[in-house]
């Protein structure tokens, strides 16, 4: 991989010196710490990721390397933002109705007539204009052609329709020559795309994307399409992991189902290190006797922390791991599905997005509490809530009936995530909690 990340211990040590505060305290590290110190540990990747040119058709969800400056004024001249007639409005100094002759026609695309200015009494003309033409310089305001009574070749309307200058599109109203239209680390969207073109770019320049490794652990974890075994389970965090990283726009690296094996971890693992960017396993992260994966993490590599204060999702490793000349990110991430689920919008994504270069901000919304619910002050849990509005518009949040770690139905069922701060210990009916709506819902 292109760059290298730090030793975790003297990056610690450097870290905290820095903030003149103990953060890592394995048994309680807070949700605000835990990110600070990811952002810092991979800021190196970030700055080395290499960018290419891409066709712009081909740039939706990329992340932009470098601002995008706008070539010209959008609009490019003053032209009209309605079918209609183009007149001045010295007009109504004489009369509050007007009626003016039509002494010509002014089509989108099409250059101006000198002429027309040369013609043109204000006091007694109009010019036929369409969407988008060129706003004739004699002519400050366009009224819609609905607003008015045509007869023979003439139009006649009252004051009490329009106001002076309404309609007209001002050049660069929109963008002026020289803005920054995008900045670099835009993640690109629909909208975006038009935006460019509509400057003449055809290609644009996008950070490279990163790859990442994911795969599951565990005995009792059994294949799609294989006969089910009394304690067994099928693999249902691989194909979670695939849903939420294919939203991310990043390469992945499918590495299927690892045993409860020393041996077998320890080349997965290198094997991923050597292939990709950052690498993701759910499962193995506890304190249970047949949970080899954070011994492996350390052999391999550097594990930073590995318990978090939340719930659910308290067992999670970070750090990386080494092969060879290469290095990879790690996530380790616990094995409960709701919990890999909760662990990777919390945690994985924002980390991912950073390190692909990406200025990514989570949206903090709010919603009022339909119900109560009562929790230990220290830690962060993250409840499963439903959304609702009552008639008064109010946005309500509502907490799933099941709230335990193994039940991913709840997840599909929810529609985002309430998070409680460690200072909370009591939430009523009515008050305003913080949530996180998860992608594709709304």
């Amino acid at each position: 991989m292109n760059p290298t990340f730090p030793a975790t211990s003297s990056f610690q040590k450097n870290w905290q010196a820095s903030l003149g505060t103990d953060l890592f305290n394995p048994n309680a590290l807070a949700v605000d710490d835990a990110k600070k110190f990811m952002r810092a540990y991979t800021q190196d990747f970030r700055n080395s990721l290499g960018v290419e040119p891409i066709p712009l058709e081909k740039a939706l969800g990329r992340i932009l390397a470098s601002p995008i400056i706008a070539s010209l004024n959008v609009p490019f001249a003053h032209n009209s933002a309605m079918d209609g007639y183009a007149f001045h409005s010295s007009c109504f100094n004489q009369s509050e109705v007007a009626q003016l002759e039509i002494i010509g026609k002014q089509m989108a695309g099409q250059s101006l007539d000198p002429l027309l200015g040369d013609q043109f009494d204000a006091h007694h003309h109009a010019i036929r204009i369409m969407t988008g033409a060129l706003m004739p310089k004699c002519c400050d305001t366009v009224i819609p052609q609905e607003f008015v009574t045509v007869e023979n070749n003439s139009i006649t309307f009252s004051s009490t329709k329009i106001s002076a200058g309404e309609n007209l599109r001002l050049q660069g109203e929109d963008l002026r020559k020289g803005d920054v239209v995008l900045p670099a680390g835009r993640i690109l969207r629909p909208s975006d795309l038009g935006l460019i073109a509509s400057m003449g770019y055809p290609n644009v320049e996008v950070k490279k994307r990163i790859t990442v490794a994911y795969f599951s652990t565990g005995n009792e974890v059994t294949p799609l399409g294989e006969s089910i075994k009394e304690g067994a389970l099928f693999d249902s965090n691989r194909y979670t992991l695939l849903g939420m990283l294919s939203e991310l726009g990043v390469e992945l690296l499918d590495l299927g189902i690892v045993r409860d094996d020393p041996d077998a971890l320890r080349e997965v693992f290198s094997l991923a290190a050597k292939r990709a960017d950052a690498i993701i396993s759910s499962g193995g992260v506890s304190v249970g006797e047949a949970d080899f994966t954070k011994k492996i993490m350390q052999d391999l590599g550097d594990v930073a922390f590995w318990t978090l204060a939340i719930k659910p999702g308290r067992p999670m490793a970070f750090g990386k791991i080494t092969a060879d000349q290469s290095e990879a990110v790690l996530f380790g991430l616990p094995g409960n599905p709701v919990a890999v689920m909760v662990t990777f919008y919390q945690f994985v994504q924002d980390i991912l997005l950073f390190m692909s270069g990406a200025n990514h901000i989570p949206k903090v919304l709010q919603a009022k509490l339909d119900g109560s619910f009562a929790k230990k002050a220290g830690r962060t849990e993250f409840i499963r809530g439903i959304l609702s509005q009552d008639d008064s518009g109010h946005v309500w949040v509502k907490p799933h009936g099941n709230q335990g770690s193994g039940v991913l139905r709840s997840m599909s069922e929810a529609d985002c995530l309430i998070t409680l701060s460690p200072s909370q210990s009591q939430i009523n009916h009515g008050d305003f909690v913080d949530i996180f709506v998860i992608k594709g819902v709304i």
